[in-house]
């Protein structure tokens, strides 16, 4: 605490080392001193000061060093706003005047810190009618314009252009404040070097350098080629060109970038052949066969393998009742011959004179039954 005074003793030298006294005297027309006139001292539209100017014509101020604004106010006179700068103790003249053909504009620019290159320009139908340039602090004062609607255009570099529309009236001033805001920053597109991956062998290998899709012109590209280094410079339309002389890796370079084509060597053209034709052989005319139906052959197949089914099922039928009655046929002849002797004993049985000729009759039967079976087994 004890340190607080004596830093408010330091801020008020300061304030004073860096203060200049400055004298406003105000005079109308002829010369004449305008004693009583009310003298306002405005910064950043902000009211300083006020004073009324002495039996002199005088109004003294404290101004630090910088740009304000003076208003002047008198009886009978519409207000006057002049542009004072301070930069050291002085005493400046202003004079008013009761009548004014012309109407003015003044303001602050507000939001770049540096307004070199600023401008403040007044547009009446599309055509310019004055144009100003603010001072160090964004200050601008446009006098003496003719009375109308006025498009009203600030701009600074790095700051986005501002239109105010004012109505400017005669022997009046029209304060007009504006703030500008900063451009955008757009990120600049890089540069890109493009060339074919792969060519061919004494073909040219094009280049183009763009930055975004703005070709880029008169810039210079590196080449390393398999026959030696060379430099390139691209055209208006940002392109440049190199023959591929030796087949190998071509590399481009500009700056930090760098891109390659790889040349393979020449193009093979292949041998167009005449197509070899083989006669065909000549064959004898044959004889027309009539056309069947498709499926014909594929019936008829069918009709045969039943059919000879058929016969070997009744091939089959035969062999075995033939079988049957060749079994049959000696026990029916041995029941007739046993028959047979069964009547040859009863006959000689009833007739005694006959019995030689039924034994002779039964021996001769027995006789000829051999006689037949060597047959009938044979047959077997």
């Amino acid at each position: 605490m004890k340190f607080f005074p004596i830093l408010a003793i330091l801020t008020i030298f300061i304030a004073s080392a860096f203060a200049y006294d400055v004298g406003i005297k105000v005079t109308v027309s002829q010369d004449t001193i305008a004693v009583g006139t009310n003298v306002t001292i405005v910064k950043d539209g902000t009211l300083l000061y006020s004073a009324r100017t002495d039996g002199k014509g005088v109004a003294a101020f404290n101004l630090d060093q910088g740009s304000y604004f003076v208003y002047l106010d008198r009886g009978g006179y519409f207000r006057h706003v002049n542009l004072l700068e301070v930069s050291k103790s002085d005493n400046i003249t202003y004079i008013m005047r009761q009548i004014v053909s012309s109407s003015s504009a003044y303001g602050q620019i507000t939001g770049p810190v540096d307004f070199t290159g600023a401008t403040v320009a007044a547009y009446m139908d599309g055509k310019i009618v004055k144009r100003t340039a603010p001072n160090k602090d964004g200050y601008y004062m446009l006098l003496y314009v003719p009375e109308g609607a006025y498009e009203i255009v600030f701009g600074a570099p790095g700051y986005v252009e501002k239109n105010e529309s004012s109505s400017l009236l005669m022997s009046q001033l029209s304060e007009v404040n504006v703030k500008l805001d900063k451009t955008p920053v757009v990120p600049m597109a890089q540069p890109a070097i493009i060339v074919p991956s792969a060519a061919q062998k004494q073909s040219v290998i094009e280049i183009l350098l763009v930055r975004g899709s703005v070709p880029m012109s008169g810039q210079t590209v590196n080449v390393k080629t398999p026959a030696g280094d060379v430099e390139l410079t691209t055209g208006a339309d940002g392109k440049a060109h190199v023959n591929a002389v030796k087949s190998g890796k071509y590399i481009f370079t500009y700056g930090n970038l760098s891109s390659t084509t790889v040349v393979e060597g020449d193009v093979e053209v292949p041998v167009q052949k005449p197509p070899v034709v083989t006669p065909e052989p000549v064959l004898p005319p044959e004889t027309e066969q009539p056309q069947k139906p498709a499926d014909t052959g594929v019936v008829a197949g069918v009709a045969i393998v039943v059919f000879g089914a058929a016969i070997a099922a009744l091939g089959a039928i035969l062999f075995v009742a033939s079988k049957m009655i060749k079994k049959q046929k000696p026990k029916a002849e041995e029941a007739a011959h046993e028959e047979r002797e069964a009547g040859h004993k009863h006959e000689a049985s009833e007739t005694p004179g006959h019995h030689a000729t039924g034994h002779k009759h039964e021996s001769a039967h027995k006789n000829e039954h051999k006689a037949n079976k060597p047959a009938h087994e044979h047959k077997k």
